[in-house]
């Protein structure tokens, strides 16, 4: 049965007293200079939102560490690797970052034992041992030990991923997620297909061989989710994530390769702090949460209010004021500070370090070179009371 509207209707004071109880004290916070980072009379920071969230938006007081390690994960490593991550923190991460390649013999008829294959292994391994996997699905250039192109063409454009030139490695990813998650348990990982994707140089070259094309890339995108679901991976055993780099050229703006609401499950995006490593030149520069976190956060939140945000790869060097220079005690403070920015955050449900040493060709981004020496920032930055253990059965209850 319909009704047709009352012509008359009467007025909700309630909500309208509400609405602008809101609108006054938006006036009050908006007119304050220390909106995103006040200054307590003590000299301590208070941290507040980028933005203030409506009613039916993502937001979480529950946020989970994870991290990226140059490590290829079995049952003997996850231990001893992440328990001196967990003990960097003084909590324990609740996801691990890696990366695999559609090229990858894993996704070939090379690897048919699932105990020794590159992506079920590593699944398995970090699952046992009590962490989440974000897997970023990435794109080989050239052949190497555990890279061919049996079925997929090296350095594939987003236009070739679309048109099914790569089906058959997405094929048999999707039959290993789905012998993966069938062992039962409640099994679920991140996937990130293609990351920075948006990644085009001021001078028009690509980061990645897929990058620069937005319309190809959320056909690519939507491709990888067909295939899953044709497997038979349901929507709730996996959690789909577009995960673009912050910055980017004009006209390679992430909201123009934002596949749409319905097919993603979580943002996430890249955003280091170079500060003066040699490859950021000319643009050299010590940046913090205000350029490098802010307004990636904000956009994203103008764009998809309902998806939470994950820091997806992050990491600063310790080159505050020169190239070469190893300033601890400003990458200590650099962790510290911006960690505890993002607890403050409420559309962000994760943060992912990048702990890689990549000196020999761009920068330094380590915080486990050994045990102590970015203790002090990475533990007080984890310090947060926002920053929690959160297992897979936590995060099906936070994310949407």
């Amino acid at each position: 049965m319909t009704f047709l509207p009352d012509p008359f209707p009467k007025p909700d004071w309630k909500r309208h007293i509400k609405q602008s109880v809101i609108v006054i004290l938006l006036v009050i916070l908006l007119s304050q200079p220390y909106l995103a980072h006040a200054q307590r009379s003590s000299g301590t920071k208070l941290y507040l939102p980028v933005v203030l969230n409506r009613w039916g938006d993502f937001t979480t007081t529950r946020k989970f560490l994870g991290i990226y390690m140059p490590v290829y994960w079995t049952t003997d490593n996850v231990r001893p690797n992440m328990s001196r991550a967990d003990a960097l923190a003084g909590k324990k991460h609740s996801v691990s970052g890696w990366f695999i390649s559609l090229h990858d013999i894993a996704f070939t008829n090379r690897q048919t034992d699932n105990r020794t294959n590159n992506f079920f292994r590593q699944l398995e391994a970090l699952w046992q041992g009590g962490y989440v996997s974000f897997v970023n699905i990435m794109a080989a250039t050239q052949v190497s030990n555990n890279e061919v192109n049996d079925n997929c063409p090296f350095s594939p454009t987003a236009y070739q991923i679309a048109k099914g030139d790569c089906d058959k490695a997405i094929q048999r990813m999707a039959e290993l997620y789905k012998q993966w998650i069938g062992q039962g348990g409640g099994r679920v990982a991140f996937i990130a297909p293609l990351p920075e994707m948006n990644g085009v140089r001021s001078d028009g070259t690509l980061w990645t061989s897929y990058g620069g094309d937005a319309a190809n890339f959320k056909l690519a995108y939507q491709r990888f989710q067909s295939i899953f679901k044709q497997q038979g991976v349901k929507d709730d055993q996996i959690w789909w994530v577009f995960a673009p780099n912050g910055w980017s050229v004009s006209g390679h703006e992430f909201e123009n390769y934002y596949p749409r609401e319905s097919i993603v499950d979580a943002i996430g995006f890249s955003s280091y702090n170079f500060g003066y490593c040699w490859i950021a030149d000319p643009w050299q520069r010590w940046e913090n949460y205000t350029t490098l976190y802010e307004p990636y956060i904000a956009r994203i939140y103008a764009m998809a209010p309902n998806k939470p945000i994950i820091i997806a790869q992050t990491g600063t060097t310790a080159e505050k004021s020169y190239p070469g220079e190893n300033n601890t005690q400003a990458k200590n403070e650099w962790l510290e500070t911006n960690y505890q920015w993002l607890a403050t955050q409420p559309q962000v449900l994760g943060v992912m370090y990048y702990d890689y040493d990549q000196s020999a060709w761009e920068c330094n981004w380590r915080v486990l070179q050994d045990d102590t020496t970015y203790k002090p920032g990475y533990q007080a930055g984890a310090s947060a009371t926002a920053f929690q253990t959160l297992t897979a059965q936590d995060l099906r209850s936070i994310i949407p």
